[in-house]
């Protein structure tokens, strides 16, 4: 399952998704992860939430980051949800590009019946492949 938290940069899509992983902490029966563009908020997570700071790594597009996730789940399979904060702020991707960036997110979801919230920053036309994730 994927859900998208889309908005403006700035109105509190970090926020949300860390009250989410939080919350999820007290449910899950697996690992929770939550993948950001920095370490400005590691302090805001449970300390049960694997946190990681994506900048640490060498990643240089979009396809580079679903290869890293699909590391993750090799060694991880306790894995129960992801929460990706931000982190198409990294690659400069179009409409079309980021809805077949979803569809790579969904397979990985599907596949490992994984829980996915991904934040995007989006101002303007949101794309009609979105719609299933709102």
């Amino acid at each position: 399952m994927i859900k998208l938290i889309i908005g403006q940069p700035g109105i509190g899509k970090t926020k949300e998704m860390i009250d989410h992983a939080n919350a999820a902490v007290k449910t899950s029966k697996g690992n929770i992860v939550f993948i950001g563009e920095s370490d400005e908020s590691i302090l805001e997570i449970h300390h049960s939430i694997r946190y990681i700071n994506i900048s640490e790594f060498p990643i240089n597009s979009s396809d580079e980051f679903v290869a890293f996730l699909h590391g993750l789940m090799s060694t991880n399979y306790d894995i129960e949800s992801m929460y990706l904060d931000g982190i198409l702020n990294i690659y400069i991707l179009t409409p079309e590009e980021i809805c077949d960036w979803l569809e790579k997110i969904k397979l990985i979801a599907d596949r490992f019946n994984l829980h996915f919230e991904i934040s995007l920053s989006i101002t303007g036309h949101i794309p009609d492949c979105f719609s299933p994730y709102l």
